[in-house]
C-alpha cells in the first residue's frame, strides 16, 4: 500500500538502506531522515532528484496517482531511422497500452507486482 508519501519512498527503496538509497539519490543524509522517519515532504530540487534516481513520476511521489497515458498513447511517435528501431517503438506502444489496461482492471496486489518488477529491471538496468 503506497497511500503517504513515506509509503511510496518506502517502495522504491524496495531492500536497499535508507541512507544508502538517499546517497545513490545524492540526498544529504539529515534531509532523507525528515523524509523517510518524519514522512515531510521534500523540495522541489529533491523531488527532481528521487525521480532521476528511481525514474519514478513526480506526481506519483507526491499523491500515489498513476499519471494517466489517456490521449497521449497515440502521441507517441516512430522514429524511421530503420526497421529495428521502428519495431522497438512498436513493442513500446504495445507494452504501454498492455500496463495502462493493467491498471485500469487489474487487483491492487497484482498492480503492486508490476510496480515491484519494474523497479528492478530499472535498478538493473542502471547499474549497466
Amino acid at each position: 500500500m503506497t497511500e503517504t508519501f513515506k509509503d511510496r519512498l518506502k517502495a522504491l527503496m524496495g531492500m536497499q538502506r535508507p541512507y544508502t538509497f538517499a546517497r545513490k539519490c545524492g540526498i544529504e543524509k539529515g534531509l532523507f531522515q525528515n523524509y523517510w522517519q518524519k514522512g515531510k515532504i521534500p523540495t522541489y530540487e529533491n523531488l527532481l532528484k528521487l525521480q532521476r534516481g528511481t525514474g519514478c513520476s513526480i506526481d506519483w511521489l507526491l499523491t500515489g496517482k498513476i499519471p494517466t497515458l489517456a490521449g497521449r498513447v497515440d502521441k507517441l511517435q516512430f522514429i524511421n531511422s530503420g526497421a529495428e528501431n521502428s519495431a522497438r517503438q512498436r513493442r513500446l506502444v504495445d507494452t504501454t497500452l498492455a500496463l495502462r489496461e493493467i491498471y485500469l482492471t487489474a487487483p491492487e496486489k497484482d498492480i503492486t507486482s508490476v510496480e515491484l518488477l519494474l523497479n528492478c529491471v530499472l535498478r538493473q538496468a542502471k547499474r549497466r
